[in-house]
């Protein structure tokens, strides 16, 4: 059933960090990490349907090697899981960068190699951003964990749990009042079940159009219920390819530039990459 594969990403990689902040032990986010053996599952849509995928992480940040087994095929899955975990974007390209200066270069020395993870799919960053709202990250990934037990893609395979966000078609006609139960506000129910409506009529962005021009997407995503600037930011900013852009209206990203003494991020390369490891350094501030 299993096929292995093994990713080699471009040195120096790191994003067990990123999971370590941004998943909480035995309850999917959809993904499920385990830190202490650095240890990966989740699903993955593929061309057939959802398929398992299970990676171990070691050697970073200067020897990463990422080995997986899949449930589908290992060519598709691994490609796939490469773009989630952005294992050829060239971390010393962006240390090149900064160099100049002094405050940014000790920041991307300190996390040397960390990027976050990547979504293929705007639909799913959405929901990822809206439960986000106005809401600390702990209690934002136990909602969102309640909603993937709810509502979300599961497969068991092997006595395993498996999941990922839910599917469209399951979530635009969701109960609101069963939403309200998973501790979303009835703002946050009535715009996850709006963007799965248009996901589901094919009203969103294609990955390829906010690549090619994010900054006219996030008028497009505000136009949906519940969708600020914020919102719209983040999530565009999780399906990027290359970090131009990042949620600059965000509080930590604000306070982590201002402490950098960052005024025009938008000036920068890699802007959305120093957005992230400034509220990094905010949020282990605090």
């Amino acid at each position: 059933m299993w096929q292995h594969f093994t990713l080699k990403p471009k040195p120096p990689y790191s994003t067990t960090p990123h999971f370590r902040l941004f998943t909480l032990p035995g309850i999917p986010s959809p993904i499920l990490y385990d830190d202490k053996g650095k240890a990966y599952r989740s699903l993955v849509l593929a061309r057939k349907g959802y398929e398992a995928v299970e990676c171990m992480f070691s050697g970073e940040p200067d020897k990463p090697l990422i080995k997986c087994r899949t449930t589908g095929d290992s060519n598709e899955i691994g490609w796939v899981l490469a773009k989630m975990l952005r294992i050829d974007f060239d971390y010393n390209s962006f240390l090149d960068h900064v160099r100049g200066n002094e405050k940014l270069y000790r920041l991307a020395v300190k996390h040397l190699g960390l990027r976050p993870t990547r979504h293929l799919s705007i639909y799913d960053a959405l929901i990822d951003a809206v439960v986000k709202q106005m809401i600390n990250l702990k209690m934002a990934i136990r909602i969102t964990a309640n909603l993937i037990e709810a509502y979300g893609a599961h497969r068991v395979v092997d006595g395993l749990d498996y999941y990922w966000y839910p599917p469209a078609d399951m979530l635009k006609d969701a109960d609101i009042t069963e939403l309200r139960n998973l501790k979303l506000s009835r703002t946050k129910a009535r715009s996850l079940r709006e963007i799965a409506l248009a996901e589901y009529e094919g009203r969103l962005p294609k990955l390829g159009e906010i690549i090619a021009d994010p900054w006219s997407t996030i008028g497009e995503l505000t136009s949906i219920y519940g969708v600020g600037k914020w919102t719209a930011e983040l999530a565009i900013a999780m399906v990027l390819d290359d970090f131009r852009l990042g949620p600059q209206t965000d509080l930590a990203v604000r306070r982590g530039l201002e402490s950098l003494g960052i005024k025009d991020v938008d000036s920068l390369m890699y802007s959305g990459l120093i957005m992230y490891l400034a509220s990094l350094e905010y949020e282990s501030s605090k």
